[in-house]
């Protein structure tokens, strides 16, 4: 970022955790069909270890993580969301 905040950077971290869904959902549909799971069961698996690992480093301070924490929850609400309309195929 740069060091005045301004709307590009608020665009460049959108553009993110917008990649970031994406590449989550299509990973998770590649996962499922491999391990014969539905799209949303994969996303639940990459939830847990991905949202746990936020705790394996002391280096992070505790109110930072615990934001990490509720970003990565938002974010992955909304990955679930998706998976679950892939679990239902295509007509």
């Amino acid at each position: 970022m740069s060091s005045n905040f301004d709307l590009d950077d608020l665009a460049r971290l959108l553009a993110l955790e917008h990649a970031f869904s994406a590449l989550a959902l299509i990973s998770a549909g590649n996962f499922a069909y491999l391990a014969k799971v539905k799209p949303s069961e994969a996303v639940r698996q990459f939830r847990t270890a991905i949202e746990s690992s936020i705790y394996d480093s002391a280096d992070t301070p505790a109110d930072v993580r615990e934001l990490m924490r509720k970003h990565l929850k938002r974010m992955f609400d909304h990955i679930v969301q998706m998976a679950e309309h892939a679990d239902k195929g295509t007509l």
